[in-house]
């Protein structure tokens, strides 16, 4: 057991308020900086920058997607054609574009009870309707989505197998093949979110892999290499619907990357200096999380050693929103399980956090003190 550290037990009014809600790859500037600009020069010594910046380049280069179907073939059991492939400058916008054109208004989608926040809030600023379904340990339970998908007939199914937001659940083999057959037995488009797994080195291939002819895979970079580094990759069923897809498929958003930024992480992925901020990153997310581990030992939270976030569960007497309100009076925010419940679903009572925004191990410590001490005081509170 941790007890209260009286040095973490601050008043509001003498710290600023340090948010932890968000999931952050950790910062690695040791290994980041000098691949990066290395990346930055490459790009910066072409002889051609004006044509490159002189127009839209929709879908990416010819050689930025065989780049991007090198980048997803460390997941994806075979290399996509880059035909395939189509770049965004982020996940969000890369799922926007999917949502809006396969499922569109009226329409359903099947996810998670809970779930990433941006689903629920984009089914209400355009109209398509979500349909929770419960989850267990490893996630969807296929059941439930058999039943969804007799009752609802819904469009497509959104899921984050790997890591799954908030409660860090990773679907096995078996149930990843199950689902996809559930999908292709009833005519059901999925919408891959793998964004989490390129830091976890043993875990299954993603869903895609089981269904490739009706599925949507979407990998990033900005939870295993770098935040701001806003490059997506996503892997269309075919070149077709690809080009079909995206442009001039889709006008309401603005999704293509930004000519210097795509060619960059280019030359990261096809020098192979990528995997050392990959590598770099994982490294430092397991001493985060051996650390988060000794301190709420005892407390049922749920976290994965190369996961960025940590799902701490809380008995029905204690709400997630006073225990964020209690942390906040000592300079912390984290979030309310309440935030990733979707539709009409039931909010799972907890609280989750992000490892990766702290500047190093020891300020995420006393971070993780604080939320310890909240833990402590509330569940003695009677």
């Amino acid at each position: 057991m941790h007890g209260q550290n009286p040095e973490i037990i601050q008043s509001a009014s003498s710290l600023a308020i340090f948010d932890m809600t968000g999931n952050l790859p950790p910062p690695v500037p040791h290994v980041f900086e000098s691949e990066y600009r290395w990346a930055m020069q490459e790009v910066l010594n072409r002889d051609d920058l004006a044509s490159l910046f002189a127009s839209h380049s929709f879908n990416g280069t010819e050689r930025d997607r065989a780049a991007g179907a090198e980048f997803v073939s460390r997941r994806l059991t075979e290399a996509p054609d880059p035909d395939q492939i189509v770049i965004t400058s982020s996940t969000q916008v890369a799922l926007l574009s999917l949502i809006l054109g396969i499922v569109g208004v009226g329409g359903r989608l099947v996810v998670d009870h809970v779930t990433y926040p941006s689903i629920g809030q984009f089914a209400s600023f355009f109209g398509y309707e979500v349909i929770p379904l419960p989850i267990d340990a490893e996630g969807m339970e296929p059941e439930a989505f058999r039943d969804a998908c007799r009752t609802h007939s819904p469009k497509a199914v959104y899921s984050t197998p790997t890591l799954q937001n908030p409660t860090t659940g990773i679907m096995s083999l078996e149930r990843r093949q199950e689902i996809a057959n559930i999908a292709r037995e009833y005519g059901v488009t999925i919408i891959e979110d793998d964004i989490y797994s390129l830091l976890p080195t043993d875990q299954p291939p993603p869903l895609s892999a089981f269904a490739p002819e009706i599925s949507w895979y979407v990998l990033g970079t900005t939870k295993g290499v770098a935040a701001g580094l806003k490059t997506c990759y996503v892997v269309a069923p075919s070149a077709q619907e690809a080009k079909a897809r995206f442009w001039p498929g889709v006008r309401a958003t603005y999704w293509m990357c930004a000519p210097a930024n795509v060619t960059a992480v280019t030359r990261l992925i096809e020098s192979g200096r990528i995997e050392q901020i990959i590598s770099a990153v994982r490294d430092e997310t397991r001493k985060r999380q051996a650390m988060v581990a000794e301190f709420l030992a005892g407390t049922g939270f749920r976290a994965k050693r190369e996961g960025l976030h940590v799902w701490l569960p809380l008995p029905a007497r204690v709400a997630g929103r006073r225990f964020v309100k209690e942390l906040e009076l000592l300079g912390t925010r984290i979030a309310p399980g309440e935030l990733y419940a979707v539709g009409d679903a039931a909010p799972p009572n907890g609280v989750r956090f992000g490892t990766g925004k702290p500047a190093s191990v020891d300020d995420l410590r006393m971070r993780v003190e604080q939320i310890r001490a909240t833990y402590e005081q509330l569940m003695g509170d009677r």
